[in-house]
């Protein structure tokens, strides 16, 4: 019939639309060690408007890296060999450096683009620059207040540019992050493509890794304290959406498992059960208009650019620059 013959020809153009990005393995660079944009990532887009934008942020050694790739279809248990993003290996842990430098980018089959960034307010890249590298030393900012505005920035590009934003602590509720968050609020452009007025705001999912068996009893007042820090921010409407996942403690290879009657309970799920609790909430959220027309992935792309581009040169940052530079100066004022 007609209506099969249309409906195959809707299904081999999307195949072809799918068959024209590049296999992706790993994730890629869209910035790099020195935050500089890189076109390569677009070889992985297509012209797709079918598509979710997913952000993950936050602190050092908190397992971005690990929990992205689990988003994007990594097993708990799996090889870290296999993760799109490359976790924290141990040299780099004992070292106290961050993995992750710039914005990662990884796509999965069913066309949700995850984001994995270099951790906010570091002290390895504050270290870096204070003893490391010194070309990323600037002439009027202290680097305490250079790596703040570099999170910034890139806590605004990432709420400027995904559906969901996935914001990831180290157990307990850390208030430096809120407040990260209020302020890119402010300083975000209201769409990705500048044509509308009717703001886009992420839906915001706050994750606290490597839980033990106290946070999950004091879960409640952790959801008071983190609304009472999100207070008065579109972002967090009527709901803090915040889950807790355990340490997610990997079998020794080789080791023989304990018999069952010596497992005892932990105060908790386990992490392939709070983990699966996540995802599951991650993919059934509805995706807001990140621009005044549908946009395809492509598209998405190159206004990405655009936007990473404008907040490097914004006023507004610049002005709260400003304002830091004469504290620095005037701390009583």
């Amino acid at each position: 019939s007609s209506r099969a013959r249309k409906k195959n020809s809707i299904q081999q153009t999307l195949m072809n639309k799918l068959s024209s990005a590049s296999e992706m393995a790993h994730a890629t660079a869209i910035l790099d060690y020195q935050l500089q944009w890189v076109d390569k990532g677009v070889e992985y887009l297509t012209d797709n408007k079918d598509f979710c934008v997913v952000g993950v942020i936050g602190g050092q050694g908190v397992g971005k890296s690990t929990i992205a790739s689990m988003l994007a279809g990594a097993r708990p248990t799996g090889a870290r060999r296999s993760y799109m993003f490359w976790p924290q290996s141990r040299d780099v842990r004992e070292n106290g450096v961050n993995q992750t430098y710039g914005v990662y980018m990884a796509v999965s089959t069913e066309r949700y683009i995850f984001l994995d960034t270099q951790p906010l307010l570091s002290h390895s890249l504050l270290d870096n620059i204070m003893y490391g590298d010194r070309s990323f030393m600037s002439e009027h900012l202290s680097p305490d207040t250079q790596i703040e505005i570099q999170s910034l920035q890139l806590l605004t590009f990432l709420m400027s540019v995904c559906h969901v934003l996935v914001v990831i602590s180290d157990g307990s509720v850390d208030p430096a992050l809120p407040a990260l968050l209020k302020t890119a609020e402010m300083l975000k452009p209201p769409a990705l493509d500048n044509a509308t007025r009717e703001e886009h705001l992420p839906h915001i999912l706050f994750v606290y890794n490597f839980s033990n068996r106290s946070d999950f009893t004091q879960e409640q007042e952790h959801r008071d304290t983190l609304k009472l820090l999100m207070k008065h921010t579109k972002m967090v409407e009527k709901e803090v959406m915040a889950y807790w996942l355990p340490d997610n403690k990997l079998p020794v290879r080789g080791a023989t498992p304990p018999p069952p009657q010596y497992l005892q309970y932990q105060g908790h799920a386990s992490f392939q059960h709070c983990f699966e609790q996540l995802r599951n909430k991650v993919f059934s959220l509805p995706r807001g208009n990140l621009a005044a027309h549908p946009l395809t992935e492509k598209t998405w792309f190159h206004l990405a650019a655009r936007v990473w581009d404008s907040l490097q040169k914004s006023q507004t940052l610049n002005f709260s620059t400003d304002n830091m530079i004469k504290k620095q100066h005037n701390p009583r004022s």
